[in-house]
């Protein structure tokens, strides 16, 4: 939460963010009404529940119920504390924050700091190649691998020197702490003075153009691992982030593909043969978190993976997953035991890159897969297992129309009927589908005060009215209380309510998802005065008439008592009669 941070300092920065701008850089929206629409970059669907509204500078997803401003957007997208994602965002806008008074110093943000210190070693690795004599190797791999110095700049493409203990030398006299270098993830465990990355090609990994996460190096020495990647950190989670991303972004976005390669070299082939939209998984299989990545820029994905038969079991797991977010999957098929990089060498960039431009779908790819592995040895063995094999790819797909047509291609194929083959589908289906679960109930009890102080945190406008006609101590809904509490104390430091700011200060989750649920379905938008006004009415006559149940019954109990008390109330009593009148015949307003 913002805690000590001067509130009017996030709201400024937070008026200067363009939701729009942030949002569709992850996501793609369309516009509809007031309001823009996408798929929900925080959970998998295929219909567009996630929404946008530029004028109240908020976000909600009616599927997930995720919800809340820039800030949250941020702190959700890239799984940033409040501080980060505010100064990130401070950053983009050109607002300078104090690095000692709200606690953003380089020490006490361990992301940013690594996150700096990543990029100037990259530039040193970067420079290391280029420059160095001792570098000679690494220029001449490079050079056989057919990559030239262009495609080595735009990648930062760099070298760790031979000596271990060069970098930490280095960067100790730049006064870096041990402790800090020794959690870095630069230095190995055991030997906290040598470097985890030695005589090895860089390749840092970029999330975005000038960040750096992490690094993944490939040997230029006998007896070491080909490759190794950076430990994770809190900057770094390899299930969450592509090779060459930074690069292929824009083009992704621009082209609504993305190529998916397994290897760095493989990315630096395609590259080199001018395709830009590509990226690779960081020494693991593709996962679901890279693929909700991609799927925030992209419609569909072509696999390049190498032909071998490991290369084509991870194609087709790439593709299931692909499928299943909403994505089209297509595959370029290879020559057995090679990959783009050895395609490069061996064809030219001109070849390589001919092969990438003519994909197919990736059920074809399975079918002529499976083709060749059976040789078409046709038999009612043979057309059982074509469609278990299959079936986890067709289980992946979304559309009935597209199933279907597969389904007959398959039994082309296989040499058997059509129908026999939907039927069979289906009939597996229907074993394997589980109870759909329960849709999940309203959870908060919206009584008169709550919606009205729900309304009001939307439309804040009104609050100044409310706050006329309606006392505090006039509120038995805690929650609604609660609202009126934080709104009243905004006001009081004259600051005109915002939502935003309210759905910060909010500490109860559920009623921060209503509120933000209702702000961008419109629940407010139409007759809202008139709505807040009724409802003003409603809890002030339900408090009149509970006042005067209990004069009344004060005045009962008193029986003459105490004359001066009785007269009092007989007097409190008639201006509650005349208020309650005023509020029927619609005077009160």
């Amino acid at each position: 939460m913002p805690g000590a941070i001067p509130r009017n300092l996030i709201e400024e920065i937070s008026r200067r963010v363009d939701i729009l701008d942030l949002v569709g850089s992850y996501v793609n929206l369309l516009h509809k009404g007031n309001k823009w629409w996408g798929l929900c970059p925080f959970h998998t669907e295929k219909t567009p529940s996630f929404s946008v509204n530029p004028d109240s500078n908020l976000f909600f997803c009616f599927g997930c119920q995720k919800g809340g401003d820039v800030f949250q957007f941020l702190m959700e997208i890239e799984g940033l504390s409040f501080p980060e994602s505010l100064n990130l965002l401070a950053k983009k806008v050109g607002i300078e924050l104090p690095s000692t008074k709200f606690g953003f110093k380089s020490d006490n943000n361990i992301r940013t700091a690594l996150e700096e210190l990543y990029a100037k070693v990259a530039g040193i690795f970067r420079w290391f190649l280029q420059s160095s004599p001792d570098a000679g190797h690494a220029r001449d791999y490079l050079s056989k691998r057919c990559i030239n110095e262009e495609t080595a700049e735009r990648y930062k493409i760099g070298w760790a020197p031979s000596d271990g203990e060069w970098l930490y030398n280095f960067l100790l006299k730049k006064d870096y702490s041990p402790k800090f270098l020794a959690d870095s993830g630069l230095f190995s465990l055991k030997s906290p003075k040598w470097s985890f990355f030695v005589d090895r090609i860089m390749f840092p990994v970029m999330p975005d153009i000038g960040r750096v996460v992490a690094f993944s190096g490939r040997s230029l020495s006998e007896n070491t691992p080909k490759y190794i990647n950076s430990r994770e950190s809190v900057i770094y989670r390899k299930s969450q982030q592509l090779y060459g991303f930074a690069q292929a972004k824009q083009r992704i976005r621009q082209s609504r593909n993305a190529l998916i390669c397994e290897g760095n070299m493989d990315i630096l082939a395609c590259a080199q043969a001018g395709v830009e939209e590509v990226v690779a998984p960081l020494g693991t299989a593709f996962t679901r978190d890279q693929a909700r990545i991609i799927g925030r820029y992209a419609d569909s994905i072509i696999i390049l993976y190498d032909g071998d038969d490991a290369g084509r079991a991870a194609a087709v797991k790439a593709a299931v997953l692909a499928e299943s977010i909403g994505l089209l999957a297509y595959a370029v098929s290879l020559p057995a035991d090679s990959d783009p990089a050895d395609i490069l060498i061996s064809q030219g960039a001109a070849e390589l890159k001919n092969m990438i431009r003519r994909p197919i779908s990736f059920f074809s790819y399975l079918l002529n897969s499976l083709a060749g592995d059976n040789k078409l040895d046709v038999n009612g063995e043979f057309q059982e297992k074509a469609l278990d094999k299959l079936t986890p790819y067709l289980n992946a797909v979304d559309s009935e129309i597209r199933r279907e047509g597969y389904l007959k291609q398959l039994a082309d194929i296989i040499k058997a009927d059509p129908i026999t083959v939907i039927r069979e589908y289906r009939y597996r289906q229907r074993k394997r589908r589980a109870v759909p679960f329960a849709k999940k109930s309203e959870s908060i009890p919206i009584d008169d005060e709550l919606y009205l102080m729900t309304a009001v945190a939307v439309k804040t406008e009104h609050f100044a009215t409310l706050r006329q006609r309606l006392a505090p101590e006039m509120l038995r809904n805690r929650k609604a209380l609660g609202i009126y509490r934080i709104m009243d104390e905004l006001y009081a430091d004259d600051e005109m309510p915002k939502t935003e700011t309210i759905i910060q200060l909010l500490e109860d989750e559920e009623l921060k998802k209503y509120i933000l649920k209702n702000a961008l379905a419109g629940i407010y938008d139409e007759n809202a005065e008139k709505t807040i006004t009724e409802k003003i009415r409603t809890v002030k006559m339900r408090w009149l008439i509970e006042e005067r149940t209990e004069l009344v019954r004060s005045l009962s109990a008193n029986d003459g008592e105490n004359e001066q008390g009785n007269i009092a109330r007989i007097t409190r009593i008639q201006a509650v009669d005349r208020e309650i009148l005023s509020i029927r015949q619609g005077k009160n307003d």
